[in-house]
């Protein structure tokens, strides 16, 4: 349930973390306001109390999971990261050592960024990684193969081959890291977003619940307020939490490299 929440587009979710607090708001404080209680004092102080308590611990509890979840996202992306810096060494390796490959090894890694960035990225990959993107990775490996065993054939060459050979190895391990991310479930825990859920809802009726100050615009103000404030930290920390967030910086990294791989090809 959480997942096909996060799924839902950035909008939506900002919209239904805003909006559920503030129609819950509503109709508490009409009760309120024409309710006996109108000032502290009316036996009320309890109340006060209790909102004190979970706002404190809503507070702590959110940033406890927004640290948590950004830094299980920004791990998420630096997976991939690694992975695009290890094709790009590879790339300027072979403009050093094999000028000649230089072209075949842009387009494969372009072909193979592309497939990443449609099918692994934009849309959710299956486990193990998409075939399309599988498929070009061991094409591009298969040239990579071609040119060690080209560099090995000469004496002059044979450390240059053991150069492209580690950097082969580096990326196979970082594709394997890539794909295992990409089966990895989310980075928002069930139980303790259901309890930030419902800390978030207690702080926003407790706030309701609260006396009516001596004009009724500012009772108002800080139960919307407040309902408005939960809503939209609760939907930044779903934000940070989303498909969209981690997509977004990843395929702008892929399509960094694309265009500057792009480009090279071209000269």
């Amino acid at each position: 349930m959480l997942e096909g929440f996060l799924a839902l587009p950035i909008w939506l979710i900002v919209l239904i973390s805003i909006g559920v607090p503030v129609v819950i708001v509503i109709p508490i404080v009409r009760a309120v306001l024409s309710s006996r209680i109108q000032t502290e004092g009316d036996d009320t102080e309890g109340v006060v109390a209790v909102f004190g308590f979970i706002g404190t611990a809503f507070t702590l509890l959110l940033a406890f999971i927004i640290v948590n979840v950004w830094s299980d996202q920004v791990s998420s992306q630096n997976i991939l990261f690694d992975e695009i810096s290890t094709l790009e060494s590879i790339v300027v390796e072979t403009r050093s050592f094999d000028p000649k490959l230089l072209s075949t090894v842009k387009g494969l890694t372009i072909e193979y960024l592309e497939n990443v960035r449609k099918h692994e990225i934009d849309t959710t990959a299956p486990s193990g990684g998409d075939p399309r993107a599988e498929v070009a990775f061991v094409e591009l490996l298969e040239v990579l193969k071609i040119e060690v065993q080209d560099l090995k054939s000469n004496e002059e060459t044979k450390a240059e081959a053991q150069i492209i050979l580690e950097e082969m190895k580096q990326l196979v391990h970082d594709r394997e890291n890539t794909v295992s991310r990409n089966s990895a479930s989310g980075s928002l825990d069930g139980m303790t977003t259901l309890i930030c859920i419902v800390l978030a809802l207690l702080t926003v009726l407790t706030m309701a619940l609260l006396p009516t100050p001596s004009r009724r615009w500012i009772k108002w103000m800080q139960s919307v307020g407040v309902a408005v404030a939960v809503g939209l930290v609760m939907s930044l920390v779903f934000y940070i939490g989303s498909d969209d967030f981690t997509r977004k910086a990843e395929s702008e990294q892929i399509k960094r490299v694309e265009q500057a791989l792009a480009f090279q090809h071209q000269e």
